[in-house]
């Protein structure tokens, strides 16, 4: 048995699992194997390679017919090396199934195939990353109910408490607001998990600054006349029913505090004097010119 593991394989009947092929690769499983080619998997990370026919005419053939396969087989094998390890290697089986057909001469079939691999594979890519993005965005629950906890059993006449327990209430506006994205797939999803943790937690963050900022402008009176019912909204009375009801809303519509900030800022003035145009400045230019 150790002599045929360290065997290379010079010719396609020697291809074999367990045996070394002609770059001293191991071979760890062979997919298809006929006479005048065979396809197989070796290395790390695992690679589907092709060994052609031993008669060189016949392996430029070959060669030739597959070429076509190579853009769609390099975009699937990108896609394919993101996912985890336990789903690439039905997708490895693919690709083998494609190469095969391309080289009994089922081109249509091959690229057919590839393209419809590529798909699923952009599909189960989706579905582990919106399952991390929520994960991510799960564990900001734990600082915010934290916050709003401090925030109850604290009480202050500042009002601290209640801007601790806004801003809680923020991120956990900002939470429902990303699985609503994940759910009707409005939500952006990276092949790389920390592009989605950096996302998860500059959401957060946003609905914890808006639900903060909000809060604050409605509990110093900057904000007037704005009630819930029969509760006012603004002012220093506010409960604290209403201060997590307008953290979470914060952070829940994340553009409610800019288009509030961009409506209470004041229009710039133009400081630019108009240059003169008509007549005066056609005047101008003729006395220049001289006569």
């Amino acid at each position: 048995m150790a002599q045929a593991r360290e065997k290379t394989a010079e010719t396609v009947a020697e291809i074999v699992a367990g045996a070394k092929d002609s770059g001293r690769e191991n071979i760890d499983c062979v997919y298809f194997k006929r006479e005048n080619y065979a396809i197989y998997r070796r290395g790390t990370p695992p690679q589907v390679v092709v060994a052609y026919s031993d008669t060189a005419a016949v392996a430029d053939q070959q060669i030739a017919a597959i070429s076509t396969l190579l853009p769609l087989r390099d975009r699937l094998v990108h896609v394919v090396n993101d996912l985890p390890p336990w789903s690439q290697e039905s997708f490895r089986a693919q690709i083998a199934d494609a190469l095969r057909l391309g080289l009994e001469k089922q081109l249509d079939t091959a690229k057919a195939l590839l393209a419809q691999d590529i798909q699923e594979a952009l599909a189960v890519q989706a579905r582990i990353g919106r399952l991390a993005y929520l994960q991510y965005a799960w564990m900001a629950i734990v600082p915010a109910l934290i916050l709003i906890l401090i925030g109850g059993c604290y009480a202050t006449e500042s009002g601290v408490h209640l801007l601790l327990m806004s801003a809680g209430a923020g991120a956990i506006g900002a939470f429902l607001s990303i699985a609503n994205g994940i759910r009707t797939r409005t939500v952006a999803i990276e092949a790389d998990w920390k592009a989605n943790v950096l996302d998860v937690a500059v959401r957060v963050a946003i609905g914890m600054i808006s639900a903060a900022v909000l809060f604050l402008l409605l509990n110093s009176g900057a904000v007037t006349s704005i009630n819930l019912g029969t509760a006012p909204l603004t002012g220093a009375s506010m409960q604290w029913q209403i201060a997590l009801i307008v953290g979470f809303t914060a952070g829940f519509m994340e553009r409610l505090v800019p288009d509030l900030l961009e409506k209470t800022t004041p229009p710039s003035k133009s400081t630019s004097t108009a240059r003169p145009i008509g007549p005066v400045a056609v005047a101008s230019a003729s006395s220049e010119t001289g006569t």
